[in-house]
């Protein structure tokens, strides 16, 4: 700004500080109500304990001003008045040229008045919410954002949430006022608010019922929290070093986080063992595919929470004839209570968790309780039609795709998956007529074949809705990550609790040890690739014990083991894949149509059993080469957390 404009300026905050109020006699053409921009808030929503926070505010208007009033108010309780003052521009210099440099244009046909308010300092776990009205001599009233901070507790452990909404809902509360601002900015005021109205238009296009309070409070008292927008992320895991991680609910496209901010969570979370905890929306692929992501193994949420085969159904949704279908469906709120697990960090119980769900997740559920889920989620999409095409006409409007919710609640690409068929070289899925056949690099393949294998142990169910709708799922490896399909941060002081219940049990844990590995093996077979095979698993971490026929009794209890050959391996061998193995699956290795499988609770609960195997030896030979193609730092990540899961 030159310093002739500044002057102006100057001298118009003067003016407007001294102008009497307006002749009744004066005529305004067009009047305008007033503009008011808050020049600060607390960095990251949040301030220390008891600390007393001052805002800065700007308000312009074409005639004059009548009267400001501030208010903030403590923990959702009612609005107190604060004493709003007039501030010297020199008095925090940076915050007062942040707000003189959006203007923009020689000359400004209106006045300005620049002021304060102080808010009392709180206890940790206290929410303030503050907001000022501007009413000029002719009687327009004026709202700003009503914004919302918290005050955490500093010597608590280091929390991180990646929640836009909370900067959004401050918007939201005042939004047909804030809509009219923006507007006059433009036509009248030349004032830039773009990056407020950026924030502010989506709103616009959102129903109410879409769009709810998160009660970061509940956190504040015992956690070292900070709130940052997605696009802050990369630089508050560097500045932060956070022990836990939350994406709150970011379901809508301008809360997405990109494919290389998701791989440098990833790293960071590897590298230091932080805890992962997505919510609700944030795997919603209508709006944010990447969270999902597709086969090729890339970053995505759905890999870093364990929910590695919703990919899948999105790689085959363009074969099945599903593009208007996504794999997940928001909002869905059945009524029926959340059943907590006996097992860790539960302790049993049901909570009411009057709040909304996601449904997709639930190929890994057995097929009795997949459909349960799927009649209660048809049943809520039933009753809510117009809910649905609602959800529908506003997906549309941000990303120009026309989805139907209606159809998804049938949760036909979550029965795909449990569904489908991994061949030795492929994956086949069909829904209908239709279907499809992918084949992913041989990493991404083996994966996928260990993860379906494994879908009712990994990831963990630790908590779920009496119909199956919603759920609570872990997993673990380098670090532990938690997908809570319901918003608990929007619900009350009983659905606070089980989520820091799930903060502490990210924060209590260290990676598993590797197992050991039995390879059970005639001598024939070990011979040509057994040793290479071993090395391999050795070189990963993990110890091996190959073991023959004669003394795989010992060892059949083992949590994992290979064995090489079909049903008619020599020396004893045989017999043991034929218990494996069904007559069909034993018919197609000596029949050459498939020679590699996964087997769990063959010889003992929680046991994972790997068969490979050919018409012969050869056959044998090119099926564990095939293997050892599929086996790195990730796939050993599996094995070693599968069996922690199941232990």
């Amino acid at each position: 700004m030159t310093n002739r404009l500044l002057a102006v300026f100057t001298a118009l905050l003067l003016l407007g500080a001294l102008l009497p109020s307006a002749s009744s006699v004066v005529i305004v053409t067009g009047p305008r109500p007033p503009l008011i921009i808050v020049g600060n808030i607390p960095s990251n929503f949040v301030v220390g304990p008891y600390e007393e926070y001052t805002v800065y505010f700007y308000v312009a208007d074409d005639f004059g001003l009548g009267d400001v009033s501030a208010y903030y108010r403590v923990n959702g309780g009612e609005w107190r008045p604060a004493y709003a003052k007039t501030a010297a521009a020199g008095e925090n210099w940076s915050i007062y040229q942040s707000i003189i440099n959006r203007f923009y244009g020689e000359t400004q046909n209106f006045y300005v008045f620049y002021r304060k308010l102080n808010i009392p300092g709180a206890a940790p776990g206290t929410r303030i919410d503050f907001k000022i009205e501007a009413t000029d001599v002719e009687g327009h009233t004026s709202v700003s954002p009503v914004y919302t901070y918290y005050v955490t507790n500093p010597a608590g452990p280091k929390v991180l949430i990646v929640d836009p909404s909370v900067e959004a809902m401050a918007f939201e509360r005042s939004l047909d006022s804030l809509m009219l601002q923006f507007n006059l900015s433009r036509e009248f005021y030349h004032y830039n608010l773009s990056d407020f109205e950026a924030i502010a238009e989506p709103l616009a296009e959102l129903k109410a019922w879409m769009f709810t309070e998160h009660h970061w409070e509940a956190l504040a008292g015992k956690y070292n929290i900070r709130i940052v927008s997605p696009d802050e992320l990369t630089e508050a895991l560097n500045e932060f070093r956070p022990e836990v991680v939350i994406l709150s609910n970011l379901w809508l496209p301008e809360w997405g986080l990109s494919v290389e901010q998701m791989a440098e969570l990833e790293n960071y979370l590897e590298v230091n063992h932080a805890g992962l905890i997505a919510t609700a929306g944030t795997l919603f692929d209508a709006t944010n595919p990447q969270h999902v992501g597709g086969i090729d193994g890339g970053p995505s949420v759905a890999r870093m929470v364990g929910l590695e085969l919703l990919p899948v159904a999105e790689s085959a949704r363009g074969a099945l004839n599903l593009t208007s279908v996504p794999v997940i469906i928001p909002h869905i709120n059945t009524g029926y209570s959340l059943i907590l697990s006996e097992k860790e960090p539960f302790a049993g119980g049901r909570v009411g968790a009057n709040v909304y769900s996601t449904a997709g997740w639930q190929y890994i559920l057995p097929s009795v309780q997949f459909g349960i889920a799927k009649r209660s989620v048809m049943r809520f999409a039933s009753e809510n039609g117009l809910r649905m095409r609602e959800m529908g006409d506003v997906v549309k409007s941000f990303t120009g795709l026309q989805f139907n919710f209606s159809m998804a609640a049938s949760l036909s690409l979550a029965e795909a998956i449990s569904q489908m068929r991994v061949s030795d070289d492929s994956i086949s899925l069909s829904f209908g007529n239709s279907s499809a056949e992918l084949t992913p690099d041989r990493r991404v393949l083996e994966r996928i074949r260990f993860l379906h294998s494994i879908r009712e142990y990994m990831p963990v169910l630790l908590a779920r809705t009496g119909d199956y709708s919603g759920g609570i799922l872990a997993k673990e490896g380098d670090y532990r990550a938690v997908y809570i399909s319901l918003e608990l941060e929007a619900g009350g002081e009983e659905e606070l609790a089980i989520l820091k219940n799930l903060i502490d049990w990210t924060l209590d844990y260290e990676p598993p040890q590797m197992p050991e590995v039995v390879i059970l093996s005639n001598d024939i077979d070990w011979g040509i690739r057994g040793t290479l095979l071993a090395s391999q698993l050795e070189a990963l971490g993990f110890s091996v014990r190959r073991v023959t026929a004669d003394e795989f009794e010992t060892y059949k209890r083992g949590r994992i083991i290979v064995i090489f050959g079909g049903p008619e391996a020599y020396d004893g061998v045989g017999s043991y894949v034929q218990q494996a193995l069904s007559l069909e699956e034993q018919n197609a290795i000596i029949n050459g149509e498939a020679g590699m499988f996964i087997k769990t609770d063959v010889w003992a609960e929680g046991q994972v059993v790997i068969v490979l195997a050919g018409q012969d030896r050869w056959g044998t030979s090119r099926k564990i080469k095939a293997y050892l193609e599929g086996l790195d730092p990730a796939y050993a990540e599996l094995l070693a957390v599968f069996n922690a899961a199941v232990s």
